[in-house]
């Protein structure tokens, strides 16, 4: 598997379960006391839908957290806005230093700002539409998308060149709309695959909110009936949701290229057994460790990148990319 050593963080286990607790806002919180673990800084973290990705995102957090002395509170906003809102006001409510936030819509960023007050704010894995909410009080840690889907296509187009083959149809499993990762890593894989000289025709696309069983249930509605060449899927759990389909239909998931993006232990495990072709590492350990590192700097008047083993964008000094890598085996 092509990763270096700070990707390989991901493998490392959650250690910590903590206790559940209902809010007068409403929102779910999961709570580590500072008072009572003697931790430096108190911090929240604000979930928003809990996929097979975020999951591990927030057990990754907990334990940068734990392993940077910080006490962590996690609320559970799930898709609902005003919801998330209510649990940044929460966090401020409980006297927190500092929120990290999963966002539900990139466009929500500025009301999560004013909500959280004189907390900091790191924005984890989703980033805003519009950098210039962002300030040396509001950041993001997150990857690459530009990347991401980059690395999809000059796969595919790799793999048509060697096959001899220049005319393509690609049914392509779209995640969450609203959100800018969906878009880039969409745009990244079309546009890498133009450039290199392929003629993509679009099969089909699918909605599937990032979701295995959704994209299973909608591939079910299309197979037999639909044709195409390849499989270009936003996430590793749709694809392995596409592949479950592929076989109830009788159709060998080896014989269609299919790319993911996540490296989840279910897609490793499918490029293993020859159903997945590539999918992209995006280190849920490297968001985690540099969103608390990121608060904890901007707490403390330090620069914002160091120690956070993240690299930042060129296009903001507020936004910091952990690296996406390929994977192929």
């Amino acid at each position: 598997m092509m990763m270096n050593k700070t990707v390989k963080r991901v493998l490392a286990g959650m250690i910590c379960a903590v206790s559940g607790m209902s809010l007068l806002t409403g929102c779910g919180s999961s709570e580590v006391s500072a008072a009572t673990t003697g931790k430096t800084y108190k911090m929240a973290y604000v979930v928003s839908t809990r996929d097979e990705y975020l999951g591990l995102l927030e057990d990754a957090v907990k334990k940068a957290a734990d392993e940077k002395n910080v006490a962590i509170d996690v609320f559970y906003a799930g898709t609902d806005s005003l919801k998330m809102i209510d649990c940044v006001e929460a966090a401020k409510n409980k006297g927190n230093d500092a929120v990290l936030i999963n966002l539900n819509a990139a466009e929500e960023a500025q009301a999560c700002i004013e909500a959280a007050g004189d907390m900091k704010v790191v924005f984890v894995n989703r980033v805003p539409s519009d950098y210039s909410v962002l300030s040396e009080n509001a950041a993001a840690v997150a990857s690459d998308e530009n990347t991401s889907g980059k690395y999809q296509g000059e796969y595919l187009a790799e793999y048509f060149k060697k096959e001899g083959k220049t005319d393509v149809s690609y049914l392509l499993l779209r995640g969450t709309d609203g959100l800018v990762h969906t878009t880039l890593r969409t745009e990244g894989a079309l546009n890498a695959m133009k450039a290199a000289g392929l003629n993509l025709t679009e099969a089909a696309v699918i909605d599937a909110d990032y979701d295995r069983n959704t994209a299973k249930n909608e591939m079910d509605n299309i197979l037999p009936n639909v044709s195409f060449d390849c499989i270009i899927s936003n996430n590793d759990a749709m694809a392995i949701g596409a592949i479950m389909a592929l076989k109830d239909a009788g159709i060998d998931p080896a014989g269609v290229p299919i790319v993911g993006i996540d490296a989840t232990a279910d897609g490793r495990a499918a490029i293993e057994a020859g159903e997945m072709n590539m999918t992209v590492f995006q280190s849920p350990d490297g968001q985690a460790y540099g969103s608390v590192a990121a608060a904890l700097n901007m707490l403390e008047g330090k620069p914002l990148a160091e120690g956070t083993e993240c690299e930042t964008a060129q296009d903001s000094p507020y936004v910091l990319y952990y690296p996406f890598v390929p994977v192929t085996k």
